[in-house]
Order: C-alpha cells, then structure tokens, then sequence
C-alpha cells in the first residue's frame, strides 16, 4: 500500500528530507548487524548433519555484509573512503550485493536439498567468500570508473542501473516460485514461507530502487525498509533452524528419553503382564521393611502364593487365557490385601506379599483367610469360569530370618509343604522343614541326570482275575536307585518330577522300557497279556503323548491291544478337547485304558461315558475298608455297580489278604493286585515267578 501511494504521488515526493543521510546510515548499519547476525548463527550452529543450504546462506549473508559496509562508506556526503564517495560507487557495491542474495535464495530454493556439510567445505566457502569480497571491493574502491555508470548527473537511473534491478528483481520472483512449490514439502526442515516473503520483499525493495531519482527520496527509504525486513526474515529461518529447532528436538529428546527411562524402570521394577511390583522390588522394599521393623521391634511377614495346578490349566486353555487367569487373580489378591501391605509377582504363577510393620505375627492369619476367600470365588475367563485355589508358605521377621533372601527361601519352603499337605492352604515355616526341602532339592538336581546314568528301573506289579486266577496283566512301577538315598518310590520323586517339567521325558522312558519288557515277555511265551503304564496329568496335557506311545510300539513290536494306559482323576478334570481328541485317538489303535485310584478324584459319570475308558482301579483305601466298616463295603460296591451299568471293569488295589479277595468276589468285583498276590518287583524277578507258576494267593 506504501508503495502504491508512492507510485500515484507527485515528484515532491522525491525531497531530499524523506531520506537523510543518517537515516541512510542507521538503516545500512541495522542490514548490516542483521547480515552480520545470520551469519554467526548459521556458523556457530553449525553440525555436520545440517542441510548444505544452511552455511550457504551464512557465508553469502558475511558477503552480503560486507558490501553493504562499502555500500555505506562510499554514500554520497559520507566522509572519503579510500577514494572519495559518490552514488555510483555506493550503486555499484549495492547492484553486487542485490545481485548475490537474488543468486544464493534461487539456488537454495531449485538445487537438490541436501545434508551433510563438512568442515572442510565449510572453510573453504568462508575463504571464497573473503576472496570475493576482496576483489569486488579493490575493484570497486580502485577502479569506480571502469564500472557501468548508473547515476546521471541529472539525478536520472541510467538505463544498466534499471535493467540491473529488473534483472534482480526477476531472479528474486523466480526464487520466491521455488519457495512457493517448496511450502508443503515434507523433507525440508527450513521454514520456506519464511524464505518465500523474503524474496518478495526484496522485489520490492528492488522495484523502489529503480525508480527512485533522488538518493535521499521516499523510494530511497521505502527500498531500504524492504530490505530490512527482507533480512529479518532470512534471520528468522536461520535462527529457527540453527537454534530454536535444535533446542526443541532437545526438548522433544529428553521429554522421550525421561519417559524411555521411567518406562525402562517400570520394566525393571515391574511385572509386565500384571503391572505388579517384581521379585527385584520386593527385595528392595522388603530391606527397608526389615530396617524399620528392627528399630520399632515389630514383625515382617512374608507371603508366598503359588496357584495351585496352573501348569495343567495353562496346558489345558492355552496361555494366553492363562495369563488373563493371573491378570484377574492379581486383582482378587489385591482386593484382599489391607492397605499396608503390596503384592508382587515373583515367578510365572506365584505371587508374594510383603506385611511389614506387624505388631503380632498371628495377625497374619486374617489376611490368609481373606486371600482364600478371594481365591473360592469362581473366575471368568473367556466364556468359562475356572475355581482357582493356592498353597501359602508364610515367613515371619525376625524368627524366620533376618534379611529378604533367608524370608523369601523360608516362605518357599513352607509353601512347598502346603502343597504336600493337599494344596488350598497354608503353612508357617518351621526349622524342621529344613530337612524335607533339602531332600526335595537333592531330589530335583539328581533327577536331572538319572535317566543318563540309568537310575531309574521298573518293578512290575501282576494283576489277576479273582474268579479264574490268571494273570491278566502287570502294572510297571518306576523306581530310582539313588546312589547315597538307596531305592526311592515314585511317591517321593514323580512330585518333583512334575513340577521340574522332567515328567515328560521319564514318562517317555518309562513307555519305551515297559513296551520293550513287555514284547520280551511275549517273546518268551510268558503269559502277560497286557503291560499297564501311568500317565500322569503333565503327560495327559502334551501334545507328543500320541507320537511318544506309537514310537514305543512300534520299537519294541507290541501290539496296541497288549498296552494300557492308566489315567489320573486329576488329568481328566479340565475335560478340554485335546485330552478328548487324544483319548480317542489311543482308543481307537485298541490301547486300553483305565482310571487309576478311582473314587480320590473329581471324576462324574459325564466324562466317564464320554472318554470310553475300558476299566476302573478301586483305590486301596476303599478296598482295605471293605471287611472293617460298612461304609467301606458300601462305597466299593457302589463303585461296581457304577462301573457294571456303563459297561467298564473293575480292579481292586491293595488286596493284601484272601478275606478280601472273597469279599470283592461275593461284591462282583472280578480283577484285584496286590501284596496278596505278589509285591512289585523286577521284571527278572516277574519272570522267574511266571516261569515257575507259583503265584501267592491264587487258589
């Protein structure tokens, strides 16, 4: 608008004292800081990954500068600089330094943006510049006449002078094209809108400096304020990329570092399924639980929950189910807990809590009873809903120890005995668990190599048909040959089997072994029709349980039908489909299959219709009760009469005497093992009894 009206003004408009010479002055010396500015922040912000454009820019700006500085000094009425001052010498420095800023902004805005920009390149355009500058000015100061005149003594541009600044003033509109296309740019870190006004800008400038005939008039002034905010906003870009952007990537960078690093220790300190404090925290907090409660003589009770069966029923669901079965469990602990105490999760399903500051360790007791109130209530996962129960070991400060590593391996202890004692509930640690947990421990590290040292043998165990007495099979039983515990049953070793994971691959030998003894016995027209193995819950839940039982078949030559497997109540209660489906696969190849201490477990008469089995073992405990209370008699024969009315078998165990025999006959119960019979022994033993067909107890 300023310039329009100045374009429509009459020529008074051109007096000198729109103008003056000071004025002319400060102006020259702000362009002059300004350019002297965007060269030091371009140079001093310097990094080795910055676009190229940037000490470009800097070292065109020191030029720029600098011949602004001659153009100033050689001002008509400023003092001789060198030679004496005139406005064509002052139009010649203007005229270059127009011409090199037109030049440097259209080509950063059409040459490829690049980054990267080293030091050496950086010094060698700073002495280019220099060496420019120095000959334009010796040229200048020394040689004003050879230039193009472009001042008539009349006061009148000559025509070079207004071709020159049509000349810039098209290479200015051309670089504010490229800044134009280069707005929306995504790969340019610059601020081009800024560069693009600039450019505008200085056309301007440009425009009232062709026009203008008298150094001191309005277009005189009008040029020199576009030319200054022509700077001031090259300034601004340069400021913003070589300071402001790299202070708030900074910002950005330790906004995200400060969160990288809480979150990195959430992650240490914290249990990434339940968002639970972690075994590392809780033996942080509970040092300085265990400090406090020595200065204030009180007590620390240490918890430690371990989800009863959780293997079988992360097999069972899958573990994704699973791990929402422990997410939803931590928040019932948590709903159980009084406000000073913090549960933790510690191992993938067990859990601790940390009670500190207890002024009686029996009070204690009303959080355990909270904790399983909790655990009875059924949970939802998925569209089931599963009854979870625990086993609790509890450690109380000072008496059970005095630091975290003692508390946490005495809670571990009693927590294990929990579990010996039938699971769902708990147990304080007392010295004397000492000695069982390291027995378990000894037990644990031997197993790992008992197979491999060939520890383990199978006693066999004969079963007979009380009405005939034949032989119908015999049942293999494992047993270790410790090297310093000396013959270890199966009820101290199989526990700890299971829950080290190396059930699988004893099972597997056990299979193999029995298959082979078996198929040897055939060989040796020895009369066991049939070898009968355990499987336990673990083994009933592995998908490799079917591939595992056709190898050993088929690598010893038994027939399926001389094979049957003996299956736990407890392996059958999830009932889930790949149980079934492996079931069926087994029963359809003619492998027999029984329910081992049947009437222990869970077992219905759904599942039992349902899986097919061929046969049902009494367990002893009924079986010894059958002469000594009616109520014995009275299950074992509701247990027959059950078996009789869905087509299955039946087995007694434990027949220890021939009163017991006849009792089972008169009750309809027709295959028995037990002492009575003969004991579980060798299979060289076994052979030599069936050889010599001397069998106890058969009439």
């Amino acid at each position: 608008m300023v310039l329009l009206v100045a374009c429509m003004a009459p020529q008074g408009i051109h007096l000198q004292f729109w103008f003056p010479s000071s004025l002319h002055l400060a102006t020259e010396t702000f362009a002059i800081v300004v350019a002297g500015l965007i060269f030091a922040v371009t140079w001093h912000g310097y990094r080795h990954n910055q676009p190229i454009y940037l000490p470009a820019l800097g070292c065109l700006f020191l030029a720029i500068g600098l011949l602004d500085f001659l153009h100033a000094a050689s001002y008509k009425e400023m003092p001789d600089f060198l030679t004496p001052a005139s406005p064509e010498k002052a139009i010649n420095f203007w005229l270059v330094s127009r011409l090199l800023l037109a030049i440097g902004l259209l080509s950063i805005a059409f040459l490829p943006y690049r980054l990267g920009y080293t030091s050496s390149r950086r010094a060698l355009t700073l002495g280019v510049t220099l060496a420019f500058v120095a000959v334009v000015g010796y040229l200048g100061l020394a040689f004003p006449e050879r230039w193009p005149r472009t001042f008539l003594e009349t006061g009148k541009l000559t025509s070079f002078k207004i071709g020159a600044e049509l000349g810039v003033i098209g290479l200015f509109l051309l670089a504010a094209l490229g800044f134009w296309r280069a707005r929306r740019d995504a790969r340019l870190i610059f601020d081009a809108q800024g560069l693009l006004f600039a450019c505008l800008l200085s056309a301007l400038a440009d425009v009232c400096f062709a026009r203008y005939t008298q150094v001191h008039g309005l277009y005189s002034l009008l040029g020199h304020l576009f030319k200054l905010l022509a700077y001031a906003y090259v300034y601004h870009v340069v400021f913003i990329s070589c300071v402001r952007a790299p202070y708030d990537r900074l910002a950005v960078e330790m906004t995200e570092r400060g969160a990288a690093e809480r979150r990195i220790e959430k992650m240490a300190f914290h249990d990434e399924l339940t968002e639970l404090p972690n075994l590392a925290l809780l033996r942080d907090r509970a040092g300085q639980a265990l400090v406090s409660a020595q200065r204030d003589h009180s007590h620390v009770a240490l918890l430690l929950i371990d989800i009863d069966q959780f293997k079988l029923i992360n097999a069972t669901l899958g573990h994704s189910q699973g791990d929402q079965l422990l997410s939803t469990l931590s928040q019932s602990l948590l709903e159980a807990l009084p406000g000073s105490a913090t549960l933790y999760r510690v191992g993938g399903d067990e859990f601790a809590v940390l009670l500190p500051g207890l002024q009686e360790a029996e009070s204690t007791a009303v959080v355990l009873e909270r904790i399983f109130d909790q655990l009875e209530k059924p949970q939802a996962i998925g569209d089931q809903s599963i009854l979870s129960s625990a086993s609790i070991g509890v450690a109380i400060a000072p008496a059970d120890g005095e630091d975290i590593e003692t508390l946490l391996r005495n809670a571990e202890t009693a927590m294990y005995k929990a579990k010996e004692a039938g699971r769902k509930t708990w147990r304080y640690y007392d010295p004397t668990m000492y000695a069982a947990t390291s027995e378990r421990l000894q037990l644990s590290n031997g197993l790992r190599n008992a197979l491999e040292r060939g520890e383990l043998v199978l006693h066999y165990q004969l079963q007979i048909d009380l009405i005939s007495g034949d032989v119908i099979g015999a049942e293999a039983l494992v047993r270790w040959q410790h090297p310093k515990l000396g013959m270890v049953s199966p009820a101290r070793f199989i526990p700890v089997a299971e829950q080290s994971g190396l059930i699988i691959a004893i099972g597997a030998w056990i299979l193999r072994e029995a298959c082979r003894q078996a198929a040897e016995w055939r060989a040796r027209l020895i009369d066991i029709p049939v070898v009968a193995v355990n499987i336990s819950a673990i083994q009933l839940q592995d998908p490799s349980l079917e591939t595992t039982v056709l190898e050993a078949l088929a690598d010893a030559g038994l027939p399926p039908r001389a094979l049957e497997l003996e299956l736990t109540e407890s392996g059958l209660i999830q009932d889930s489909e790949q149980v079934r489906e492996t079931i069926e696969r087994l029963k359809a190849m003619g492998i027999g299959l029984a329910i081992d201490d049947f009437g222990t477990g869970y077992s219905c008469l759904a599942y039992l219709s349902r899986l097919k089995v061929d046969l049902l073992k009494i367990d002893q405990s009924f079986v010894r009760g059958i002469r000594h209370t009616a109520d014995g008699a009275a299950i074992v024969a509701a247990i027959i009469q059950m078996a009789r009315s869905l087509g299955l078998k039946t087995l007694a165990e434990g027949v220890e005497d021939r009163e017991t025999a006849q009792a089972l006959r008169e009750l309809g119960c027709r295959l028995a093992q037990g002492y009575l019979f003969a004991r579980p022994m060798p299979a060289s033993s076994l052979t030599a009894l069936m050889e010599a067909q001397r069998i106890p107890g058969v009439a």
